[in-house]
C-alpha cells in the first residue's frame, strides 16, 4: 500500500518550518547578535559587534577588524551556550525538515519531523534568549568592565527562525494525528461476476 499524500495543512507545515530552519541557519554566520553603541569623539567613531564566532570593530571608514572568538576557557558562558544550543537547533531542523517534507512520508515518520522541528525551534529560543538576556544584563551593570551591547539582528533571526520552527513542527505533528487510513478489501470484477454465473447456469 502506497503512503498517504500529504494534505495541505502537512505542506504548509513543512513550508513553514524550512523557512525558520533556513532564518536558523543564516543566524549563525551573522556577525551582529550583539551590536555595541561604540566609542564617539572627535577623532573617531566605531562600532562594535559580537558575533557567535567573532568579535569585530567598524571604524569611521567602514573598515572591519575581527578577532575569532575560539578559546573555551576565556568566552563567557552565554556565549558558549548560545553557541551550542544554534548549531544543534540547526541540525535537529534540517533534519526535521528532510523527514517531514518527504514525498508522502508515512504518519509517524512526519510525526518525527515535527518533532525534530519543535526541538529545533525551542533551541533557537533559548540560544537568542539566554544570548540576549547576558548582554542586557552586561549593558546596565555598574560593574562591567568590557564592552557592552545591545541585542542585535542575529538574536532577532535565530527567535524568528525559532517560532516558525515550532509553528511548522505543530502542524506536521498534527497532521499525523489523523484517523488511520484503512485500506478496503479487493472487490470482484464484473468479468469475474460472470464467469462464476457461467458456470453454475447448467448446474
Amino acid at each position: 500500500m502506497s503512503p498517504p499524500a500529504m494534505g495541505w495543512g502537512a505542506a504548509l507545515a513543512v513550508a513553514l518550518g524550512a523557512v525558520g530552519w533556513g532564518l536558523l541557519v543564516a543566524s549563525l554566520p551573522h556577525g551582529t547578535w550583539g551590536l555595541g553603541g561604540g566609542q564617539a569623539n572627535a577623532v573617531a567613531s566605531v562600532t562594535l559587534t559580537r558575533g557567535l564566532w567573532n568579535d569585530c570593530v567598524i571604524d569611521a571608514a567602514g573598515v572591519t577588524s575581527c578577532v575569532p572568538l575560539i578559546s573555551l576557557i576565556t568566552l563567557p558562558g552565554y556565549l558558549q551556550g548560545s553557541r551550542l544550543l544554534a548549531a544543534a537547533a540547526a541540525a535537529l531542523g534540517g533534519a526535521g525538515v528532510a523527514l517531514g517534507g518527504g514525498a508522502g512520508p508515512r504518519r509517524r515518520v512526519r510525526a518525527a519531523g515535527g518533532g525534530l522541528l519543535l526541538l529545533a525551534g525551542l533551541g533557537a529560543l533559548a540560544a537568542a534568549s539566554w544570548f540576549a538576556a547576558a548582554v542586557t544584563r552586561e549593558f546596565f551593570d555598574p560593574q562591567h568592565g568590557g564592552a557592552r551591547y545591545e541585542p542585535g539582528p542575529g538574536v532577532l533571526l535565530a527567535a524568528g527562525g525559532g517560532a516558525l520552527a515550532i509553528v511548522g513542527g505543530a502542524g506536521l505533528l498534527a497532521s499525523a494525528r489523523g484517523p488511520p487510513q484503512r485500506s478496503s478489501p479487493p472487490r470482484p470484477s464484473p468479468a469475474g461476476l460472470g464467469d462464476k454465473y457461467g458456470r453454475n447456469a447448467y448446474v
